[in-house]
Order: C-alpha cells, then structure tokens, then sequence
C-alpha cells in the first residue's frame, strides 16, 4: 500500500474513532460509522446498499468476493477492531477498479453477531484483515500473519460447596472452606493451558461473600479453547466443566489461503485465531 493509501487509511479509523469509543450495535453511533463507510464505497467505485439486518454491502460488478468487517464496539473499545477490516477493504476497492468485489460492514457483530447471521446471501469467499488482539506477530517483529483457522471454544462454569464459618473464631483445620478448593480448581486449569489449548478462568463468585465469612460456595468460570474438536472434547473432559456454550473451531478453506501466500510477500506466519 502507498504511503498516501496509509495515511488515507488511518486518516479514516480516526473518523470512525471520533464518532465514540463505544458504538453499541443498532445505535446511533453505529449508524453515523455505516454512514461515513457507505461515502467512501462511493468513492472507490462501489454501490452501497442495507439489506433487512442492516448490513452495508458495497458492491462492483457479480462480487463473488467480499471483504469487510463491522463497525459496532464492545465498550470503550480499541481504534482497529473491525473497523480496520472495513477501510482496508474499502481502501483496496479503490485501488484495484476494475475488480469485481464486495466489500460489508456487517450490524452488531459484537452483539450476536446479529447482521452477519441473517445475510441473504453468502459470497464464494470471504477475506477479513484484523488487527492481532496477542503479542505473537509484534513479539516476532511481523507485520502480517495468515490465519488458517478460527479455534472452537467452550465456557461453563463448577461450583464448589463448603460451610460458611466464623473467620475469627473457626479453627483452620476445622473449617470446608469452599474457595480453598476452588483455588486448586483455578490451577489445575491452567495446567491444560499448553499445546495450543487455552484455558482461563476469569470470574469468581463468592458467598457469602463477607471478609469475616469463611466461604460457602464459589462459582468459578471456565473458557476453554482448542484448534480442534476433538482436543477441545479432552480439555473439557480433563477440566470436568459442563460447557453452557460451545463452537467448533472452522479452518480456513484452501482456495483463500493459497491466494494468500501467493500474493503476500516473504513467508508470512500461520496463526490460529483464538478469539473469535
């Protein structure tokens, strides 16, 4: 990309940005995003239009190929999150004109995804540039990576039952303290944390949940993630949580991934995305 295709670029993130860190889905802010986007498809050629869900689908000629990302945000979130999907897309619409393409800014991603599942129509191919939400391209010093999968994912939760107890007056070796136990939980946990397998425990409940109480239950979240289904199945199976919420994980199809490489310069990383 030229230095003026940068600049133009992050020129354009920073409108997004200005409109709010926060963009809930179906908001207002999100309409004034899909409003900037749809200009710029008009700039580089494109003809922008809003399907039933909202999508923003910018297209040239039969575009059996489309690119693109969202423009919603969790909450006071990031500049690149999908919107870089979005003015890259755009940005390269520009530079190859005579190419058929498409490029959608899909409704509330983040809340569902809500616009992306109730799409018309499906393309033959579907390309997404992403901003890496890990250290491991910065920390290899690579500006790109491939991605030639999306990992499944599992989340639940196991509770753990004591007996609530004076903390100033139960003697130590007398007390079932139900956070003990979850605190042995919470390390065993990460110890399935290897070989490509994530596994995290991000979340506490306590109760009573008094600094004088010796605990009586404690819930305790898992998030389990796995480039297959059949490792995610042992970790689950390892860690013994029943998931409340699964997804497989995809792998990227070949036609896509060998374009890639072709056109990409040097032999660019292949990562695995864990955080869809």
């Amino acid at each position: 990309m030229s230095d003026h295709g940068v600049v133009r670029v992050l020129e354009r993130l920073d409108q997004i940005y200005d409109i709010g860190a926060t963009r809930a889905g179906y908001s207002a802010e999100e309409d004034a995003a899909h409003e900037l986007a749809a200009d710029w498809m008009r700039e580089a050629g494109l003809e922008p239009s809003a399907d039933e869900a909202g999508n923003l689908i910018g297209r040239r000629g039969v575009a059996r190929i489309w690119t693109g990302s969202h423009l919603d945000s969790v909450p006071n979130a990031g500049k690149y999150d999908g919107a870089l999907g979005v003015v890259t897309g755009i940005e390269a619409a520009s530079r190859l004109p005579e190419a058929d393409l498409a490029v959608v800014a899909f409704r509330a991603e983040e809340t569902g995804p809500m616009g992306s599942r109730r799409l018309g129509e499906l393309p033959e191919a579907f390309v997404e540039v992403h901003v890496e939400q890990g250290p491991v391209l910065e920390r290899l010093g690579e500006p790109l990576g491939i991605v030639t999968a999306v990992s499944g994912q599992a989340r639940g939760a196991v509770t753990f039952e004591g007996r609530a107890a004076h903390a100033g007056t139960t003697p130590i070796e007398d007390r079932t303290d139900a956070l003990v136990e979850a605190a042995k939980f919470v390390l065993r946990v990460r110890e399935y944390a290897r070989d490509g397998v994530l596994a995290t425990v991000g979340a506490l409940e306590v109760e009573p949940g008094a600094a004088n109480v010796v605990p009586e239950r404690v819930t305790v979240s898992v998030d389990a993630r796995a480039l297959t289904a059949k490792r995610l199945d042992e970790v689950i199976e390892a860690i013994g949580f029943e998931p409340s919420w699964r997804q497989d994980p995809v792998a990227m199809s070949g036609p896509p991934l060998e374009a890639l490489r072709a056109v990409l310069p040097g032999s660019r990383p292949r990562c695995c995305s864990s955080a869809p």
